[in-house]
């Protein structure tokens, strides 16, 4: 019996770029999924930290009079319990005292036990109160070492006093903590009252206890709560303190599962469109396979076959190349010291089956059109060569597409207006549904778009390129399903670049503004008592650009906290607020505040308050709201009539910007550190400071730090496009063989060829840019203003520049991927147009 030879159809090399879309999009998929593993294990991690050597958690509320303790309150007794201890929530600052760093650092209560000590990984136990341990990751920070001392600055400290302590122990920070967590003070018995004070941080909800070895924690937890004590096992502690930090986290991976659904998407595109183009250049061959007694199934299974191999050497390839880098980031992360020692990276059953599932799924689906259509192919086909398109009008495909923008643009636009109302994860979530569904229609109606699109275009062209630039236009128009699939591949390339943009430059304006307008002033001093020279002080520090006295006084405007003033003139406004045209609103007689101020203290917009003045007599103070403005500003004459000679000085400060000379490479923490020790100085006392600039800049890090992230990612998203197109130019000069032969037999140059090929990637190139920059536009302002509507006052900005940029670089890329189909197509020969094969 004869053995039976399966059918192929297309050489594996010509799913080559499917193969690698594939693979980027797998990689990109398993190394999203890594990162929430190592983020999880990371959070569990710190969550876990504070519980260390603890079996139970117990929760006791305190009376106004235990707040009110000058001394150390008793622990809960607690039945089967062993040993009790605080669960400190203080933060210190400590100073190194060699070379000045100071960090903020988390306080922790070791166990009262000799176990404790079993816990350091160097040095010893404090013996005495001027002795500390520090965990690596606060010695690191503050770059100190056994035996070292460290600083407790005197308006932190508990005596009032600077307290000086000598490091004696070391002990690890967090075991299997990538993302890092706060560095730690680790408080004993010995040094309690030093560091936090008279009741050694016992003002306390929260205790911590353990039980005796081979005891049950859950039991004890289940006999001992009683009343107003509530005691559980730590374990059970420690999933729910996971659980709120990964809720916190949330936001974050929303926006990389937006990213995700993304490059799953593009590559479902790039996909469909190469086997499109694929079995359009093998028509002849599936229709000769018909010819010889295929049947319409057996070429159904030969492209389902090749579609599943395709999707599984990609999700393969994709699945071991992003554990290859997750792993490679943990190398170059432990070798520059950010761990403390090599984490394996942690394969996962959800790591390994995600990638190939989305892989082998996204493949399939999009093999779907393209194996109808292969399986549609007549064998007289085999016999007549194929005419260029003749479709007109909508058809099927155009009306589904034309509902499905529809229909996602409703969605959009509805998710956009419902995350605005206060509804942001079912916004963002029917938002990006909605961008999904639209974007599919854009693409399916992308052909009924190309003829009349490119049509204009190239008549524009024709005048600058001559004949080759006419006889281009005609091409594309000619073939609009072939025009249209390499258009959709620079189509998603473009949307994302000015979605991007438009996004981050909306979100840049938007956090600025509402900054601005929050906090528009760097630095506020206040102290009880400052020296004559307190606002040259401060002007001279190194890193501020300048300083304005002012004063403020607290009224009551009949609520439970008095409203603080701060009397400040015009001048001083403009010379050190980031809002300097507010300063033309202060006048006498008048407070001016933003409007969550207002409505925390009860009053509205031209309301009259009626408030003592410093002589008894009755002052009026006229409300005015000023955006989002969170202090109260009076003039300083206002300020006088009311506080008199009782208001306490003020320094208002404005740092130097990032980058500049009077600036230098300062960061907001060292700058502010430097406010702090010149205020601990002689004639500065009851000192407190404000500080909005450093959180202007935080945010602004923060952002950076963001948007580079989603850069990176996006970049992914792009380089797949950027497979997309290079693939389909040249798949569509292979199928252009016949043709540029006969172009050639006609007397058409090499040059001319060349010049054909090259105005013809311009053209798609400039279609689809144009298409993808106003499509990524409407995106990008309708997508920002669903993350952060319901928070802030969007303000939409189009940063034209880079929009322009972006249609250079897509006209860039189609002119140069071009070049390598235009040499292929200008070294046709002419006798190939009798050979009419494939």
């Amino acid at each position: 019996m004869a053995r039976r030879t399966p059918l192929k159809l297309t050489p594996l090399r010509r799913h080559l770029a499917a193969v690698l879309t594939i693979a980027l999009s797998c990689a990109f998929v398993t190394i999203m999924v890594l990162a929430g593993n190592l983020m999880q294990a990371s959070l569990a991690s710190q969550a876990s930290q504070q519980y260390d050597g603890a079996d139970l958690e117990i929760s006791r509320p305190l009376t106004d009079e235990q707040f009110s303790s000058e001394r150390p309150l008793p622990a809960p007794e607690i039945d089967g319990a062993e040993q009790t201890w605080p669960l400190l929530t203080n933060y210190l600052q400590l100073t190194s005292e060699a070379d000045g760093g100071s960090a903020f650092l988390s306080a922790a209560m070791l166990p009262p036990s000799a176990t404790a000590e079993q816990a350091l990984t160097d040095g010893e136990l404090p013996s005495a109160a001027d002795e500390v341990v520090l965990d690596t990751a606060a010695a690191e920070a503050l770059e100190v070492s056994l035996g070292d001392t460290v600083t407790l600055a005197a308006d932190v400290s508990p005596t009032g006093q600077e307290a000086s302590f000598t490091v004696t122990g070391l002990a690890p920070t967090a075991e299997g903590s990538v993302f890092g967590g706060t560095p730690r003070v680790l408080v004993t018995d010995a040094d309690a009252a030093a560091l936090l004070g008279p009741t050694e941080g016992t003002l306390t909800e929260t205790w911590l206890a353990s039980v005796p070895e081979g005891t049950d924690p859950a039991t004890v937890a289940e006999a001992a709560s009683s009343g107003d004590v509530t005691v559980r096992s730590v374990e059970e502690a420690e999933q729910e303190a996971t659980s709120e930090l990964t809720q916190g986290s949330a936001a974050l991976g929303m926006m990389l599962g937006v990213f995700v659904v993304i490059a799953l998407f593009t590559s479902a595109v790039v996909i469909a469109n190469t086997f499109a183009v694929t079995i359009a250049q093998r028509t002849r061959s599936l229709a000769l396979l018909r010819t010889l007694g295929a049947t319409r199934g057996q070429v159904r299974r030969v492209v389902l076959r090749e579609s599943l191999l395709v999707g599984v050497l990609g999700a393969v390839a994709g699945l071991v190349s992003g554990h290859l880098l997750v792993q490679a980031a943990l190398a170059v992360a432990d070798a520059v010291g950010w761990l403390d020692g090599l984490m394996i990276v942690p394969v996962g059953l959800w790591s390994v089956l995600l990638p190939v599932i989305a892989g082998v799924v996204i493949t399939l689906a999009a093999s779907l059109a393209p194996m109808r259509a292969a399986t549609r192919v007549a064998p007289l086909q085999a016999l007549r060569p194929e005419p260029p398109s003749q479709r007109r009008g909508l058809g099927a495909r155009g009306v589904i597409g034309i509902v499905a923008v529809v229909l996602g643009v409703l969605a959009l636009v509805g998710g956009t207006l419902l995350a605005v109302q206060d509804a942001p994860s079912l916004g963002v979530l029917l938002a990006m549904a909605g961008g999904v569904v639209s974007f599919t229609g854009v693409l399916l109606v992308l052909i009924v778009l190309t003829r009349p699109l490119s049509s204009l275009i190239g008549r524009i062209m024709g005048r600058f390129g001559g004949l080759p630039a006419r006889v281009a236009s005609a091409n594309v128009a000619r073939n609009p399903r072939r025009s249209a699939a390499t258009i959709s591949a620079l189509l998603i390339g473009t949307t994302l670049m000015t979605m991007m943009a438009v996004g981050a430059r909306t979100a840049e304006e938007t956090l600025t503004s509402e900054l601005d307008s929050r906090r528009p002033i760097d630095l506020i001093v206040s102290a009880e008592e400052m020296p004559e020279d307190g606002v040259d002080q401060i002007a001279g520090i190194e890193g501020m650009d300048g300083a304005q006295p002012a004063a403020r006084t607290d009224i009551d405007v009949g609520t439970t906290e008095p409203m603080t003033l701060y009397g400040t003139s015009p001048d001083a406004v403009r010379e050190t607020s980031h809002r300097p045209g507010m300063a033309d609103e202060l006048e006498d007689g008048i407070v001016l505040l933003g409007s969550e101020r207002a409505e925390r203290f009860g009053v509205t917009d031209g309301q009259t308050l009626r408030v003592e003045g410093a002589d008894g007599s009755p002052q009026e103070l006229r409300v005015q709201i000023d955006a989002n403005l969170a202090m109260s500003l009076v003039t300083p004459a206002t300020l006088e009539q009311i506080a008199g000679d009782g208001a306490t000085p003020v320094v208002l400060g404005d740092f130097a910007d990032p980058g500049t000379a009077e600036r230098g490479d300062l960061d907001a923490m060292t700058l502010v550190n430097t406010i702090t020790e010149q205020t601990a100085t002689s004639g500065w006392s009851e000192v407190s400071t404000d500080v909005g600039g450093a959180e202007r800049e935080m945010y602004g890090q923060i952002l950076d730090i963001l948007l580079g992230i989603v850069v990176a990612l996006l970049a992914v998203a792009v380089v797949v496009a950027l497979v997309g197109v290079a693939n389909t130019l040249s798949l569509g000069v292979v199928e252009r063989t016949s043709e540029n032969a006969l172009l050639r037999a006609l007397g058409t140059t090499r040059r001319q060829m060349r010049a054909m090929l090259g105005w013809e990637g311009v053209l798609l190139a400039v279609v689809g840019a144009v298409l993808g920059i106003v499509i990524g536009s409407g995106y990008g302002v309708l997508g920002i203003n669903a993350l952060l509507g319901s928070t802030y006052p969007v303000t939409v900005t189009i940063p034209w520049g880079q929009v322009g940029l972006v249609l250079l670089l897509a006209i860039l890329a189609g002119g140069a991927a071009s070049v390598l189909p235009g040499r292929a197509a200008a070294r046709t020969a002419p006798a190939a147009a009798l050979a009419g094969g494939e």
